[in-house]
């Protein structure tokens, strides 16, 4: 009897979930491997569901496409219908798609409640003209305003710009997004790993404030800040 109740409830949260309206833009971040045992890639990280007006994007490259978002059967569909996918939803907190990637992307509301005075290329002056403290986990690396080796090398429309990071001797990139005057920094330390991911808080002459999305999982920097002065 007791099952069966706890079933009974399952289901009617999840036919209330199906119903529900959600609103608002959704990022992808945090994900989880699907079957550890197979191959997966990095930089899948960012996707974006823009609820309100029913569109697709990606937190690194421009384009958006249209999006009809079915709630009573949760799926979204892409080009006429010709593409479908499903999401599952959990509450209002995330939403789960399986984009067959081996990852299942995690969409969680963004708080867009930060919209900052600057726009792109003061943000960009200010990480490529200082240098900042090394990180907690002692990473020491430069914003540079070269472009990425790996866009220029494969010609990609939208180029990154390159981090240098001088502890590994290595090379990653950078860039910034922009939703509804909200910004985000997102960078690698390296070729290989995951995303950083971070929405600036705040910014004057002194320092950028950060809140942490995602950071790479091998990295404890636990990033809050990138400062000039004190």
């Amino acid at each position: 009897m007791k099952n069966a109740l706890q079933l009974i409830f399952i289901v009617i949260g999840l036919t209330s979930c199906k119903a529900q309206d959600i609103n608002g833009i959704w990022m992808s971040y945090n994900n989880y491997v699907i079957d550890k045992e197979s191959m997966t890639t990095s930089g899948n990280e960012g996707f974006i569901i823009d609820f309100d007006n029913k569109t697709f994007s990606a937190i690194f490259i421009d384009s958006i496409i249209p999006t009809k978002i079915d709630f009573k059967n949760s799926k979204l569909s892409f080009n006429d219908d010709s593409l479908s996918i499903d999401f599952h939803v959990f509450g209002k907190d995330s939403i789960e798609i399986d984009f067959e990637q081996n990852m299942m992307h995690v969409f969680r509301p963004l708080k867009l409640n930060h919209k900052l005075s600057v726009n792109k290329s003061q943000i960009s002056k200010f990480l490529t003209k200082n240098n900042f403290d090394k990180t907690n986990d002692g990473i020491d690396f430069i914003f540079s305003d070269k472009v990425f080796f790996r866009d220029e090398l494969f010609e990609k429309p939208k180029k990154r710009n390159t981090i240098i990071n001088k502890t590994w001797n290595d090379e990653g990139y950078w860039y910034i997004k922009e939703i509804q005057q909200n910004f985000f920094l997102i960078f690698t330390i390296d070729q290989i790993s995951n995303q950083n991911i971070y929405q600036i808080i705040s910014m004057d002459n002194c320092k950028m404030q950060l809140q942490l999305l995602q950071e790479d999982e091998f990295r404890n920097s636990k990033l809050t800040e990138l400062k000039i002065c004190l």
